[in-house]
């Protein structure tokens, strides 16, 4: 045996050349191995499919993430015109289906719209994407389901006309809705853009009073987006006396900039959102006030945040409470009888009913009643042709009704009200018009269409054609939390929204949610887990041990798979954080 050692070399630049293998491997081609293959798939992330607004949500924050939110803002006027609207006022019911509240807390989106919303409009015009059809479309009421509609048909190269009943365009945004909670000058701001796309509103024209319905038969299509201005009846005596006003003209006096004196103590009737901005204006207008729901807290229509802001500002709610009747002097409001409430078996809306308790009645002072127990749309002056079912123009699942070139749309058809859910009504009829305008058959095309398994309808998708098209059918399944690589994402707190104090609040109307900062918004945005969407992370690049996975340049936007090395092992697909990828059977 020889007594020589063996030579340790430090660094492969200390060892000989003759010592490297120049042997390979790729002769042996181990894909032949396979009886699974990876494939790239983006699928839809739950954000998406829970925007009744149909906005592209992981894909704006991508883009806000990367610094680019004037790229953002394009993004979702593909689907939404009123996105600084919708940053504001909207229930954000996207942060709810966030797969990050499971993990620590959903992302801030309605305020990441916001901030990408708020970006300078007039430089940005959407391209029309289609010409002119010479198609005509009568649209009867500017609310958000109105403006809508018309945004995307006049994209779609049809000329509507909007008509409105009142002096301003906007419908409930711009006289349901109080100053402190969207300006006026943002909904201006994206109405004048609606406006630069083709769109033509003629205001202070009622249709049905200033203008007769003979006068809609030229046009090729009519939308009815009425709204709902009614105020349900209490149905208790003295309802009507002086000092009883209805949420929504108190809300439309303020709106209009009068300040209406209420005395001393208000009361207001009601759980919904009407109730809850009749309260926190009261307030800015100095009067202590008294909300009475006639169930818990758990039951009320309102959205949650308003509820604990209008706490927070001194609004009293007292739950489970219904009135009796007014009680007057000379016919002028001097308080109210009420009488307590347990809730029983569920009633329609399945919710559990109020029942009255005997002989719990009680009075309250009051120098004026506000009553906001829901509103009603003025539909008996329409056609008797067109068919109404509880209350509410009847239509199908794309907004046709019983006449064929008649669309309806926002709260006068649809059972809920709010401003997303109208926003999607408007595209889906404005998609629905523009396919009867071109005779296609859209109920046939309907399905195809929808965000996720169960979303809205997508604009961007109804005006793609062939390959694209098809490829973003295919990615309809929406990813759950529990495909999710948790291995790869830390917690991190949600950036805490800026508001007003609230000594600066009271007795101003001044914006009081501030939104974030552009550092704290790109923070915010950084915190989404880009749910079935590749983001380019690199790991299955890394992790394969069969080097299959090929990018040409670091700048590469996809990965290709060498099938002839991939044996289908499934590491990429479990290293995978976002769940983009899905292992299919050899065929």
């Amino acid at each position: 045996m020889s007594d020589e050692k063996p030579i340790i070399y430090q660094t492969l630049e200390e060892m000989p050349e003759y010592v490297i293998s120049e042997g390979s491997m790729l002769w042996n081609k181990t894909g032949s191995w396979r009886y699974l293959r990876p494939r790239y798939l983006n699928r839809t992330p739950p954000c998406n499919q829970g925007c009744p607004a149909g906005n592209d949500v992981e894909g704006f924050i991508h883009l806000l993430e990367k610094g680019e939110p004037d790229r953002a803002l394009q993004l979702i006027l593909e689907e939404n015109p009123l996105p600084a609207v919708c940053g504001r006022v909207c229930y954000h019911p996207c942060e709810s289906a966030c797969n990050r509240s499971h993990f620590d807390d959903p992302i801030a989106i309605h305020t990441l719209e916001r901030i990408a919303g708020d970006q300078a409009l007039p430089p940005m015009p959407t391209e029309q994407t289609r010409p002119a059809s010479g198609k005509t479309v009568a649209i009867i009421g500017s609310g958000p389901s109105g403006l809508t509609a018309a945004y995307h048909l006049a994209r779609m190269g049809h000329q509507p006309t909007v008509y409105e009943a009142l002096a301003e365009p906007g419908g409930l945004l711009r006289y349901g809705i109080p100053e402190y909670r969207l300006p006026k000058v943002i909904l201006k701001r994206e109405i004048d853009h609606i406006i630069s796309q083709g769109v033509e509103i003629i205001c202070n024209q009622k249709v049905g009073s200033n203008i007769p319905w003979s006068d809609l038969e030229p046009f090729d299509s009519v939308y009815l987006s009425l709204g709902v201005h009614q105020t349900r009846q209490l149905g208790i005596p003295a309802e009507n006396a002086d000092g009883v006003l209805t949420g929504l003209d108190f809300l439309h006096s303020i709106s209009c900039g009068h300040s209406p004196d209420l005395g001393e103590n208000t009361i207001i009737i009601g759980g919904g959102n009407s109730a809850i901005d009749s309260a926190r204006c009261a307030v800015r207008l100095g009067s202590r006030v008294l909300v009475f729901y006639h169930r818990s807290r758990r039951e009320m229509p309102a959205f949650a945040e308003e509820v604990s802001e209008a706490l927070k500002e001194g609004v009293n709610i007292n739950f489970l409470t219904q009135p009796v009747k007014i009680l007057t002097e000379n016919n002028r409001v001097t308080g109210i009888q009420l009488r307590s409430t347990k809730l029983g078996s569920p009633d329609e809306s399945g919710r559990r009913r109020p029942e009255p308790i005997p002989n719990s009645e009680f009075s309250v002072n009051a120098d004026t009643i506000i009553k906001a127990i829901g509103e009603t749309g003025d539909i008996d002056w329409l056609p008797p042709e067109i068919q109404r079912k509880n209350g509410r123009i009847a239509i199908n699942m794309f907004g046709q009704t019983s006449q064929k070139n008649i669309f309806a749309g926002g709260d006068v058809a649809l059972s809920e009200h709010n401003v997303a859910i109208a926003i999607g009504s408007g595209k889906t009829a404005a998609c629905a018009i523009d396919a009867f305008l071109h005779d296609v058959d859209f109920e046939a095309v309907h399905a195809e269409l929808t965000i996720g398994e169960k979303g809205t309808i997508s604009v961007s998708r109804y005006l793609k054609q062939g390959e694209a098209h098809k490829k973003q059918l295919e990615s309809g399944k929406v990813v759950s939390f529990e495909e999710l690589n948790l291995n790869y994402f830390k917690k991190t707190a949600r950036q805490k929204i800026k508001t007003l104090d609230i000594v600066q609040r009271l007795g101003s109307f001044d914006e009081v949610n501030r939104g974030l900062s552009p550092e704290s918004a790109k923070s915010e945005a950084k915190r989404c887990f880009h749910c079935g969407v590749c983001n380019q992370c690199d790991n299955c690049y890394i992790f394969c041990p069969d080097i299959a996975i090929l990018k040409n340049s670091s700048d590469a936007k996809e990965y290709q798979i060498n099938m002839d090395y991939c044996k289908g092992c499934g590491i990429c697909i479990n290293e995978c954080p976002r769940a983009a990828m899905v292992m299919e059977e050899e065929q």
